[in-house]
């Protein structure tokens, strides 16, 4: 029955992630497949929608394992079967997410002008994007006020939990890279096994692969 179906793919992705991000990474490419079958058939929908959540998990599975084309595809593709309320800013979210990863920065940039910053995690996302393409451009004056906002910003919201840990220790990891003297080798070795061992931290492939 499609019901059971549903259950079986959502306990089949989950398995695969978490393989994935317990360094299993061939794991990433069965998800893949299971997103582009359940959706195919129909199995991850509910009442003819697709949720922004399953959406959003599908492009960055793709972008995992930079596999674009696939991104792209159900990026495009899918758009349509999105809640219209949440529709334009999620598809012009995971675009963005596309174009930094692809490394075009200008695309990206006023992309993120149509994410909607009324989404709190959505926001805080586009916010770490915006860190990174600044920290990428060497604009670092842009990213000291950037990082400014973003503390005022966490201050303000109510991110609980494991979300306002993870955020906060992005901010105090981008300011040590920032202000880190590159030259002093066991400052920035360090700094990587402080990254390495950090509990909660989403960006923490992006600040290892900053540290040469």
């Amino acid at each position: 029955p499609q019901w059971e179906a549903r259950d079986l793919y959502l306990l089949a992705l989950n398995f695969c992630i978490r393989q994935g991000n317990n360094g299993k990474h061939t794991f990433f490419s069965q998800a893949l497949d299971f997103y582009k079958t359940g959706l195919e058939k129909g199995y991850l929908l509910q009442n003819g929608q697709l949720s922004r959540f399953t959406y959003i998990n599908a492009v960055m599975i793709s972008l995992k394992i930079a596999d674009y084309k696939s991104a792209a595809s159900f990026i495009y593709q899918y758009e349509n079967l999105l809640n219209r309320k949440d529709r334009e800013s999620t598809f012009s979210y995971c675009l963005v997410e596309l174009e930094y990863a692809r490394g075009n920065y200008d695309a990206a940039l006023p992309l993120l002008q149509k994410v909607d910053y009324k989404d709190l995690l959505l926001s805080l996302n586009a916010k770490t994007i915006l860190l990174k393409i600044y920290y990428e451009l060497d604009e670092y004056d842009l990213l000291h006020a950037h990082l400014d906002a973003m503390r005022i910003f966490l201050r303000r919201k109510k991110v609980l939990g494991y979300h306002r840990t993870n955020y906060e220790n992005i901010i105090q990891y981008a300011q040590k890279l920032i202000t880190i003297n590159p030259n002093n080798k066991t400052a920035m070795q360090n700094l990587k096994a402080k990254i390495q061992t950090e509990e909660v931290l989403t960006a923490r492939e992006w600040f290892l692969e900053q540290i040469v």
